[in-house]
């Protein structure tokens, strides 16, 4: 079972999803995550993509995010959510969960005119979706936003894509966190 690290929830155990195919993150790996960003999360609304039991989307809620979105394609993911958010006794506008493929929900939040604060994409490593992914995120997001994209420690991500710039990269035993930033430029 994980555990919530920090705030409003923590202590809560969570209910892992019973299946080889998701990965679980490590206590180590949330906690330097929400540690980086810091109060930064309070009154956002987040994004977790490929969700998985929903270990940082309920970290965020517990630590005074506005909503969390939670997207996975797996049913048991999505089931595992569910009961997470039951055990949590969590309210409908304070989580929504949707069952099914990332790139069609984020063209369906892209519909709805959704902007996040905070987007965790945590797909299968050595996955090809890092381009596809930044390839459609630019409307999701504003120049406060930040995008964090867990991958193996193996592998190196470009500095810019599109709009975001990387702005930090740390490796946590065998995985590596990555932090974008979208980035305007003001013209003169």
């Amino acid at each position: 079972m994980l555990q919530i690290i920090s705030g409003k929830y923590k202590g809560f155990r969570l209910n892992l999803v019973p299946s080889e195919k998701t990965k679980s993150t490590s206590h180590l790996v949330r906690k330097a995550l929400f540690d980086t960003i810091g109060a930064e999360i309070e009154g956002q609304t987040v994004l977790d993509l490929f969700s998985g039991s929903g270990a940082y989307g309920f970290e965020a809620l517990s630590r005074k995010a506005k909503v969390i979105y939670m997207v996975d394609n797996l049913l048991t993911a999505y089931k595992t959510i569910k009961k997470n958010c039951q055990k949590l006794q969590l309210k409908n506008d304070e989580v929504y969960i949707f069952y099914g493929d990332a790139f069609r929900m984020l063209k369906k939040f892209i519909k709805e005119e959704l902007i996040f604060g905070l987007i965790i994409l945590d797909p299968p490593y050595f996955s090809d979706y890092f381009e596809p992914l930044f390839n459609i995120l630019s409307p999701l997001t504003n120049q406060n936003s930040l995008v964090i994209y867990e991958t193996s420690h193996k592998m190196n991500l470009p500095s810019k894509i599109n709009d975001f710039h990387l702005i930090k990269s740390k490796k946590y035993g065998s995985k590596k966190l990555n932090y974008y930033r979208k980035v305007f430029f003001a013209l003169s």
